[in-house]
């Protein structure tokens, strides 16, 4: 995946480029990054917000920070996603928009990571993204979205070159249930 300054313009997904919106916890693994311990009420919003996919990629982005690399699956309350797919986006009362990838809840929970406080303070002002509020504001920025994937099979590949010709390679299943 693609490292953004937490903070900075978004220009990820040429798509769902939208002036003002803001790039949060696009993380490398080569990148400090803040951390801190989360509270319940944070996990709570950002999985919510998690379940609602904007901007789905084409394949699954494995996060970088766990060692080996992983596909992640979380789990919280009952349910599991598939994160590392698409993204989310979360609304401030100032009119700033904030895209992350779905991603971000793992890395709050799992390598503590902690977003910017401007971001978590638009994380609290909109508790709940499953309203028809967010998806309106999701409609009238012209954005598809939907219900974020449950787990399902699938392989990893990556292409390699190999005497100068490019190879599609199958590479281990790597999942991590990331539970609650």
């Amino acid at each position: 995946m693609a490292y953004f300054e937490d903070l900075s313009e978004y220009s990820y997904h040429r798509f769902a480029c939208r002036p003002g919106t803001k790039n949060i916890g696009w993380l490398g693994p080569d990148q400090e990054f803040d951390r801190g311990k989360s509270t319940q009420e944070v996990l709570d919003s950002l999985w919510d917000h998690c379940s609602i996919s904007v901007a789905q990629s084409r394949g699954i982005h494995e996060c970088e920070l766990c060692s080996p690399r992983q596909t992640v699956h979380a789990r919280r309350n009952g349910v599991t996603l598939l994160l590392g797919t698409s993204e989310i986006r979360v609304f401030s009362h100032s009119g700033t928009i904030f895209a992350a990838p779905t991603l971000i809840f793992h890395y709050v929970r799992t390598h503590r990571y902690r977003p910017p406080n401007e971001f978590l303070r638009a994380l609290m002002e909109e508790r709940n993204p499953l309203g028809s509020d967010y998806f309106d504001k999701l409609t009238g920025l012209n954005l598809e979205w939907k219900r974020t994937s449950s787990p399902v099979e699938h392989s990893s590949f990556r292409f390699i070159r190999v005497d100068g010709k490019v190879q599609h390679v199958e590479a281990k299943r790597q999942i991590y249930l990331d539970e609650s």
